[in-house]
């Protein structure tokens, strides 16, 4: 079966997916090629906004502040994987209550499934955002306002609108709640437990991640 047919098969119809999938050896390169894509977009968005803003710094900084931000966007494409990680093992780790069966490679690969949502939702998000950020005209930051955060908060604002946040908010949560569908039947499947097993295991670490997701956008507010 051919990827593409796969995908379309986990929007449509992720119980039967993964009840096929299970079938299989477990294989992580799909899902973690979800997981790569969503990283590079992430990290594509900040990389973005990081120039945009430095364009404002005064020159004798922009060098450091470049840096700083680079070693940012490194940290958010490792730490998407580090999500796929931590979410899989608290997904596992609770399945174990309710006398969950099955090996944690296959929960990891199938936990990789449930960021396509975020993928696709991140293509919606970053299209947008690159629109107004590299149109965009952003003020002049004095070695002074780079000491104030709420001087960087400013900057950035003029970049990224608040309708644009409030937009990518709505679309996080819409994201996380099919997210929340998703990892539901992969870990009914990875696991062989009850529906309802599984949804409660399930939703600890998606409310986690919606929670950790809704503060990093409004914290821009």
């Amino acid at each position: 079966m051919s990827y593409t047919t796969d995908v379309m098969k986990l929007i449509s119809n992720p119980d039967e997916f993964f009840s096929e999938m299970k079938s299989r050896d477990a294989k992580l390169s799909r899902p973690a090629l979800i997981v790569l894509l969503l990283a590079t977009l992430v990290a594509l968005n900040q990389y973005v906004l990081v120039s945009k803003v430095s364009e404002a710094v005064p020159e004798k900084l922009q060098t450091f502040f470049k840096i700083g931000g680079y070693i940012g966007i490194a940290g958010s494409f490792i730490g998407v994987f580090a999500v796929w990680l931590i979410i899989a093992a608290i997904m596992h780790g609770l399945s174990a209550f309710f006398e969950g069966r099955g090996d944690f490679r296959r929960t990891f690969e199938f936990t990789g499934y449930g960021f396509l949502p975020s993928l696709i939702g991140s293509l919606i998000t970053t299209s947008m955002s690159l629109y107004y950020i590299t149109n965009a005209e952003i003020p002049e930051i004095s070695l002074a306002q780079l000491q104030s955060p709420d001087a960087v908060k400013a900057a950035v604002l003029s970049i990224i609108p608040r309708d644009l946040i409030y937009s990518n908010l709505i679309i996080n949560i819409a994201v996380t709640s099919w997210s929340l569908t998703i990892w539901t039947f992969a870990l009914r499947h990875a696991r062989e437990l009850e529906l309802r097993e599984a949804f409660i295991c399930a939703s600890m670490p998606t409310m986690l991640f919606a929670v950790y997701q809704v503060w990093s956008i409004l914290k821009l507010l």
